[in-house]
Formats: structure tokens, C-alpha cells, sequence
């Protein structure tokens, strides 16, 4: 059953390629042209010759890994992992892809599976690798070290095994690998960084700003390291310097998205609503998979009035990270001034599912309820939302419920 299951899958992945043609190539000359393709940085042309390769012969694995390549380069997320995914069926140890997949998910928000992969990654034995990977600063268009997945790179996946770890809020187990990437490689300062953000979260704010000391020691133009130096000793002194210290940050790398998130943030809280769109428009230009940043933007154009974009900026959200109960309960929030009312309460619902104890949205979706009759809902909701804490009108509260009742 499962061979007759898979074999429907890549059926359906190549037919979705495009119609069967009339081809006269091999499928080895296809892979063969898409290779030469992708040396000359041509995605499309890669793409249309591996779909080929894959018309004349389904069971050219190579074909698929390497189109998760091309789709990754044209931005095609979901379809890289879908062709990660049959890679990784017929080769579960093939280290190249398996880290690709590791850092799409991580990308795309997938913690949980991006932590299965890349512990699997450290677990796997050395061996012959045929791909060289560029690494990047996460936050940055410049490429600042090569690295083979078989070569010295026990550090780097320890690394994003913290980053993944810090994610989760795992803080703890995000520290141990850090600390275990720092002990292989004391002289990089990204490890140390991240190891900050780390501290950062558990609340341990000296440990952070020492680590931040530290990785700017060891390289002096780290630009998170000295945006998160900045801000941290900025609040702690509650500096009124912290416009100037993001805008110092933007100028030293322009293409990391945080001093500009964070300066959009700043001046959101200021009521400079055109000045946070476009900050957060920067931060976006520079990663556009971050879910916060499109949540943060919604509620920008939410007081610039500009509806129909809030609404398109929450749904991103929501398809980047789809249990992010605040984007659920923003995009109601937008539905709601739209009159759209049932819409709205499928999306408050949703923010509840995703947790439990949101007071807010049980109030709100309450106001729809009665707005549209539901009464007896809209009192369970009230009184749900005044058990969680928040303090309802009693008038409110007696009028809808005596209506319920």
C-alpha cells in the first residue's frame, strides 16, 4: 500500500510540472542541461529542463533534489520541501539535502522539524559530499564563508541547532549547543551572538550583554551583535538614544531586517505610522519569511486605514506560522471593522484553538455573537473572558446574558 501511495504522489508532483510532451531527450540529458542551467544562474530554464527529466523518467531521484534547489531560488518554498521530502524518502542519510530541508524549515518557521533534521545531521557519519554551500549571515545578502556539510561544519549545525532551540524557547538546550559550537570555534562571533539572544530570552540580560561584549571583541563590525548591544544597554539605562543607535545599525549593514523592525517599532509607539510602514517594508525587502514582521505591518496599516493591506498582511502571517493566535485574532479584529462579521469569529475561534486562555479574543468574538443574535454564545464568551480576568462591563455583561437567558 505504501509503494502504491508513493508511487501516486510522484505522479502527481510531475504532472503538475506541466502536460506530457513529446520528448526526445534522456532524462540524464535533461538533468544534464538543468545543471548547466543553474551554472549560468538561469532558475526558469533549470526548472522547465527538470520537469522534462522527470516526464521521461519518474524515478530519476537525483531530479528531484536538485529541482528543490531551483524552487528554492524562485522562491517556490513549499514546492522545495515537497521535492526535499521525495528526495529524502529514497535517501534518508543524503546529507546535502537533508540540510537544505533543515534550513527551508527553519525558514519557513517549522522548529520542530527543523530540530528532527538537524540533530539527525549531527548523528550522521562523515562521508563524500559532491555540494559546497556558501554560508550567509542569516540576515544578510553577503555570502562570508564556504563550507562542505561534510567538512568542518559540527559547529554551524550546532549553531542553528541553537538558533532552533532559541526558537522554540527551549533556552536551556539552545545554550548547551551553543556552548558546544563556541568550544569548536571560540573565534566566531555569530555563535556567541546567538548565544545572547538566548540569554536574552530566558531573562538572564547580563549574561546577554557580556556575550554581545564578547562577539564584538572577536569582530568589531558584527552588526546584530552591536544592534542588540545597543538596544539592550539602551533600555537598561533608558536612554532616549535608541533611534540613534538602530539608524548607526542600518548604516553598518543595511540588509539585516532587525534594526529595522525594531526602529519601525519605535516609531509605530511614537505614532509615526508612515515611518514604521517603512521601516517594516525594509525589514521585509530584506526576510520575507519572518511572521512577526508581517503581523507588526498589519497593525501598521490598520491605523493608516489601509484595511484591505492589513488584512493581506495578516493571512501572510498566518501562512507562514499557521498557530500564530495573534495574527488569527488581528485578522478578525480587520474582518470586524469590515463587517464581515462571520469571518471574523471563525478567526477569533481559531486564535482560541491555538490558545486557550486569549481573553481578548473571547470578548470580541462575544461582541460579534450578539451583534448577529448568538446571544447564548456571546454570554459563554463574556463570562469566559471575565473568568480569565478582564473586567466586563456589568451592564454588558446583564444585557447580553438576561437576552441569552
Amino acid at each position: 500500500m505504501e509503494r502504491k501511495i508513493f508511487i501516486l504522489v510522484l505522479f502527481v508532483v510531475i504532472s503538475a510540472g506541466g502536460g506530457w510532451a513529446q520528448l526526445k531527450k534522456s532524462a540524464h540529458m535533461y538533468h544534464t542541461d538543468a545543471e548547466d542551467a543553474l551554472a549560468k544562474k538561469q532558475p526558469q530554464k533549470a526548472l522547465d529542463d527538470l520537469n522534462n527529466c522527470l516526464r521521461v523518467d519518474p524515478y530519476f531521484y537525483d531530479a528531484y533534489y536538485t529541482r528543490g534547489l531551483v524552487r528554492e531560488q524562485l522562491k517556490d518554498y513549499d514546492g522545495a520541501l515537497t521535492d526535499y521530502n521525495i528526495y529524502l524518502e529514497l535517501e534518508p542519510e543524503h546529507s546535502e539535502a537533508l540540510f537544505s530541508r533543515a534550513v527551508l524549515r527553519y525558514r519557513r518557521g517549522l522548529y520542530e522539524l527543523a530540530r528532527t533534521d538537524f540533530k539527525k545531521l549531527l548523528r550522521l557519519p562523515p562521508g563524500e559530499t559532491t555540494t559546497v554551500f556558501f554560508q550567509q549571515d542569516a540576515f544578510s545578502s553577503s555570502t562570508n564563508k564556504i563550507f562542505t556539510t561534510q567538512g568542518s561544519t559540527k559547529a554551524y549545525l550546532l549553531n542553528y541547532l541553537g538558533l532552533t532551540e532559541t526558537k522554540l524557547t527551549h533556552y536551556d538546550a539552545a545554550i548547551a549547543a551553543l556552548d558546544s559550537a563556541i568550544a569548536l570555534h571560540p573565534t566566531d562571533a555569530d555563535p556567541i551572538v546567538n548565544r545572547g539572544l538566548a540569554k536574552e530570552g530566558k531573562g538572564d540580560m547580563t549574561g546577554a550583554i557580556q556575550d554581545y561584549q564578547l562577539a564584538l571583541s572577536i569582530s568589531p563590525e558584527h552588526s546584530l551583535a552591536r544592534h542588540n548591544m545597543g538596544v539592550l544597554t539602551s533600555t537598561a539605562s533608558g536612554s532616549e538614544d535608541s533611534e540613534k543607535l538602530l539608524l548607526e545599525s542600518i548604516e553598518r549593514n543595511p540588509n539585516l531586517p532587525y534594526p529595522h523592525a525594531q526602529l519601525g517599532y519605535y516609531k509605530f509607539n511614537r505614532g509615526d505610522f508612515k515611518s514604521a510602514l517603512e521601516q517594516y517594508n525594509l525589514a521585509i525587502k530584506v526576510d520575507s519569511l519572518d511572521a512577526d514582521y508581517f503581523l507588526n505591518r498589519g497593525l501598521v496599516k490598520g491605523k493608516l486605514k489601509d484595511y484591505s493591506g492589513s488584512l493581506a498582511d495578516f493571512s501572510r502571517a498566518i501562512s507562514l506560522k499557521e498557530n500564530f493566535e495573534s495574527a488569527w485574532f488581528n485578522r478578525g479584529n480587520v474582518l470586524t471593522k469590515l463587517n464581515r462579521l462571520q469571518d471574523a469569529i471563525e478567526d477569533y475561534t481559531l486564535a482560541i484553538f491555538y490558545d486557550p486562555n486569549y481573553t481578548a479574543a473571547y470578548y470580541n468574538r462575544a461582541l460579534n455573537e450578539s451583534k448577529l443574535g448568538l446571544s447564548e454564545e456571546a454570554c459563554a464568551d463574556l463570562q469566559k473572558a471575565s473568568a480569565l480576568g478582564m473586567e466586563i462591563k456589568k451592564s454588558l455583561l446583564t444585557k447580553i446574558c438576561k437576552v441569552a437567558n
